[in-house]
């Protein structure tokens, strides 16, 4: 069963009464591998949303991420906050499965509309915040004379430096 088949089965099969779905992740462009999922957003009137489920179904790791369309919007702001919205994305860039009442074409133009215009700005506090825990790492990273302490603060310190070369750029996190 290929991935879209799959994706709009497993919808139908857990959630027929479902306003809207989509499918995206790796699946849906370039970037797919042997391993690589289902991310499927599924769009409720209500309960039981909002929830995640990992699940299997005909041979397909599936990540299901079932909201209802107030669900959706808070947790869209709450991610844009930290710069970083894998629920945007999937929307922005994935393939709409159905759409029952025009929520999923809706929800898709808004996604594409605020991934295209990039992250809320980093206020100057958190960059000062950010410069300090790199400062920190570096001081600790010094001082230490255990490898595997070393490794660790080392990788913090690739990580913490990249967010924050993408906070200061105004790019996406992630």
């Amino acid at each position: 069963m290929d991935a879209i088949e799959a994706a709009r089965a497993v919808v139908e099969e857990h959630h027929p009464e479902a306003r809207a779905a989509f499918l995206g992740g790796s699946v849906v462009t370039g970037r797919r591998t042997a391993t690589s999922d289902l991310d499927v957003v599924v769009l409720l009137h209500g309960a039981p949303a909002p929830y995640r489920a990992s699940l299997q179904y005909a041979d397909w790791p599936v990540e299901m991420f079932v909201h209802t369309e107030a669900t959706w919007h808070a947790y869209v702001e709450r991610e844009l906050r930290k710069r970083r919205s894998p629920l945007l994305w999937m929307c922005a860039d994935g393939l709409l499965l159905f759409d029952t009442d025009g929520l999923g074409t809706r929800l898709a133009a808004q996604a594409r509309k605020l991934t295209a215009a990039g992250p809320p700005p980093v206020s100057s506090e958190e960059i000062d915040d950010r410069r300090y825990a790199i400062t920190d790492l570096l001081d600790d990273l010094a001082g230490s004379d255990d490898q595997s302490e070393r490794l660790f603060i080392a990788t913090e310190l690739v990580r913490r430096t990249g967010e924050l070369a993408l906070a200061v750029g105004g790019s996406w996190g992630g």
